[in-house]
């Protein structure tokens, strides 16, 4: 697939999604770097399904980790942090980095091969601001290069049970911050079993955003939880 190609379906498929990015002849230029990157990776180590044709991996990959701008103030990247935990090939934490490029972001990934992937475009792109660390989250040990470190947003796509997400990222959440899953087809019916089995103590869903990806018309859900002892300050 060529360049300009990548980078023209990116850009309708934001403009679909009512999205526009500040600098985004320069973004869907590193962008389309990057997914030329992933599929020459993709042929020696599993990133992302070799099943997915091109336009597959940029909507249901690229393009979905965008969905995330929506919660973000452009007004105020610099002193909003992000998390993404088990970011595999990056997503959605190295995309919103490449869009947002004063979003202080930190990337784990606990597979060896996708986090030399991911220091790799790191180091192609020259980003600056973003970490990446060959860590795995623990509901007991805290992690010690996190140690004493807060984050406004804590995201994953790679979690199916919330509750486990929320025990294990719990200790790095600022107050006043979010922990944000990212839900494919099925949410709703996940939510609705929480509800019944409860969440991790002290925290609650304050909002669930529904969205469709613009070319598949996927279902998409965000869904935010924050600590439910803030909102009694």
């Amino acid at each position: 697939m060529q360049t300009t190609d990548i980078e023209n379906f990116l850009s309708q498929g934001l403009k679909l999604m009512g999205l526009s990015l500040d600098n985004q002849p320069e973004a869907l230029s590193c962008l389309a770097l990057y997914f030329h990157e992933l599929n020459k990776w993709n042929r020696k180590i599993n990133l992302v399904a070799r099943t997915m044709d091109d336009l597959q991996i940029l909507e249901n990959h690229f393009l979905d980790s965008l969905t995330l701008l929506s919660l973000l103030d452009p007004e105020k990247q610099e002193q909003e942090t992000v998390l993404d935990v088990g970011t595999g090939a990056g997503f959605p934490g190295l995309v919103l980095k490449i869009v947002c490029p004063l979003l202080p972001v930190v990337l784990i990934e606990p597979r060896k091969n996708r986090y030399y992937f991911l220091k790799h475009i790191v180091r192609m792109l020259d980003l600056r601001g973003v970490e990446v660390l060959n860590v795995r989250l623990d509901e007991i040990v805290e992690v010690k290069e996190l140690s004493g470190r807060k984050f406004s947003f804590i995201t994953s796509r790679a979690f199916t049970d919330i509750n486990q997400f929320i025990r294990l990222t719990a200790p790095y959440l600022v107050q006043g911050g979010g922990i944000v899953c990212m839900k494919g087809p099925g949410a709703e019916k996940e939510l609705a079993d929480l509800v019944q089995q409860g969440l991790s103590e002290k925290f609650h869903v304050t909002e669930t955003r529904k969205l469709t990806l613009p070319f598949s018309k996927a279902e998409r859900m965000l869904v935010i939880i924050k600590r439910s002892d803030e909102d009694l300050q």
